[in-house]
C-alpha cells in the first residue's frame, strides 16, 4: 500500500504557520489580527430534490436505522458527542456510539478499531463523524482499503473528513460533505433540513448569485474536493480521487488561511495536474482568513489582491477553459450547505449565478 505524503506536507504546513504570524501589517488593527469570511453570505436556495434512492435502494439508512457515531478525525468533547447523538435521535435514526468515540485518549488502534466496527458491523447502516481535526490519512493509512466498498455505507463529515470523502469516491460509493455535531447545535435551520433529506437519499438542486470572478460554461463530472489542506494529504496514495479516470467537478474550501497559504496549495494542485483534468471548479468558503500580508500581498503580480478569491481567479483560474464558480456557502463558516460527493453534479455557471444539480 502507498503512503501519504507527509514527508512532502510538512515544509508546506511549516510554511503556512510562519506566513500567518508573519502576516501582520495591514492586516492588523492595534496588535489584533483581521480575519474575513468569504463565501459564507453567498445567497443560495434549494430549488428541488433529485431522489437517488432508486438507483440506490439499500445505500442510504432510513429511519429506524442504526447509525454509527464516531470520531475517525481528532476527538471530540463530551457536549459535542451528545448533541451529535441527540441530533441523530430526533432525526429518527438510532445512533450507537463507537467504543473509541469519545475518551480523553486513544492510539490509532483503537480510532481503527472504531471505523472498522462500523464498516463491518451489518447492523450499521451509515457513519457518522463527530467532528473533523486531523490524522484522518494516518488511519486510511493502516486501514485496508476493501473494507468501504464492502461496506457500502456513506460516511457523513467535512474539513479532515475529506480524506475519507476521497477513499469513498475511489471504492466508487457516495458520501456526504456537511456539518457534523454543529449541525445540531449552531447550524441554519435549511442546512440541517438538508442534510437530512441527503442522508435518505435526496439531492438539493442549489442556485446561487454569481460573484465577478466567475467563468461561465458548463460541465458535468463526479464531485471531489473538500478541505483544501486536506485534499492534498491524499495526493499519491492509493486514495487519491483526483486521480479517477472519470471527469471531476474540483470543490474547495479552507479555514484559517491567506493568500499566500492558499497560493502554494493551489500550486502543488496545479503542478500534480489536478487543476488541467477538472471539467469545472467550485470554490467554497474562506474562513477566518486574512487577505493583507506583507510577505505576499499582489504588488508582484500586478496590484494588491482584493481577496483570495480575487488572488485564485487572477493567478490560477484565468488559464483555465473550464466553468468556475466562487463562494459556494459550504465550509467552515456560518453556513454549511450538505454537498453529495463521488456522485456526478451539473455545474452550470452564468452571468447572473450558478447552479449544482445531481444527476
Amino acid at each position: 500500500m502507498k503512503k501519504g505524503t507527509l514527508g512532502f506536507l510538512v515544509p508546506v504546513i511549516f510554511l503556512s504557520c510562519a506566513t500567518l504570524t508573519a502576516c501582520g501589517g495591514s492586516g492588523q488593527t492595534g496588535g489584533q489580527v483581521v480575519t474575513v469570511d468569504e463565501g459564507s453570505d453567498t445567497k443560495c436556495e434549494v430549488t428541488g430534490y433529485t431522489d437517488l434512492s432508486s438507483e440506490y435502494s439499500s445505500y442510504f439508512p432510513q429511519k429506524g436505522d442504526k447509525v454509527a457515531v464516531i470520531s475517525p478525525s481528532a476527538l471530540p468533547t463530551e457536549a459535542q458527542k451528545d448533541a451529535t447523538v441527540k441530533g441523530l435521535t430526533e432525526w429518527g435514526f438510532v445512533p450507537v456510539e463507537g467504543r473509541y468515540a469519545c475518551v480523553k485518549e486513544r492510539t490509532l488502534e483503537d480510532t481503527l478499531e472504531d471505523l472498522e466496527w462500523a464498516l463491518t458491523d451489518p447492523e450499521i447502516k451509515a457513519v457518522y463523524c463527530i467532528r473533523g481535526g486531523h490524522a484522518s490519512s494516518e488511519v486510511l493509512d493502516a486501514m485496508p482499503q476493501n473494507l468501504i466498498a464492502e461496506a457500502k455505507k456513506p460516511i457523513i463529515g467535512y474539513s479532515d473528513i475529506s480524506t475519507y470523502h476521497s477513499a469513498w469516491t475511489v471504492a466508487g460509493l457516495p458520501s456526504i460533505h456537511s456539518s457534523m455535531a454543529s449541525a445540531f447545535t449552531d447550524m441554519p435551520e435549511d442546512c440541517a433540513e438538508i442534510e437530512k433529506r441527503l442522508m435518505g437519499g435526496e439531492a438539493p438542486v442549489y442556485k446561487c448569485e454569481g460573484s465577478e470572478y466567475d467563468k461561465q460554461g458548463t460541465a458535468e463530472g463526479i464531485l471531489i474536493g473538500g478541505n483544501l489542506s486536506t485534499v492534498l494529504t491524499v495526493l499519491d496514495t492509493d486514495y487519491n480521487s483526483t486521480e479517477t479516470d472519470k471527469p471531476y467537478i474540483l470543490f474547495l474550501e479552507d479555514v484559517d488561511v491567506n493568500t499566500e497559504y492558499v497560493h502554494r496549495c493551489m500550486t502543488v494542485l496545479k503542478h500534480k495536474g489536478v487543476l488541467d483534468r477538472a471539467a469545472g471548479i467550485v470554490f467554497g468558503e474562506w474562513t477566518d482568513s486574512t487577505t493583507d500580508c506583507d510577505t505576499y500581498n499582489g504588488n508582484s503580480r500586478g496590484g494588491l489582491f482584493k481577496s483570495i478569491n480575487d488572488m485564485v481567479s487572477r493567478q490560477f483560474a484565468s488559464d483555465l477553459d473550464i466553468p468556475v464558480a466562487f463562494g459556494f456557502p459550504a465550509g467552515h463558516g456560518a453556513t454549511n450547505y450538505p454537498l453529495l460527493m463521488g456522485e456526478e453534479v451539473k455545474l452550470d455557471v452564468r452571468g447572473d449565478g450558478y447552479t449544482l444539480e445531481w444527476k
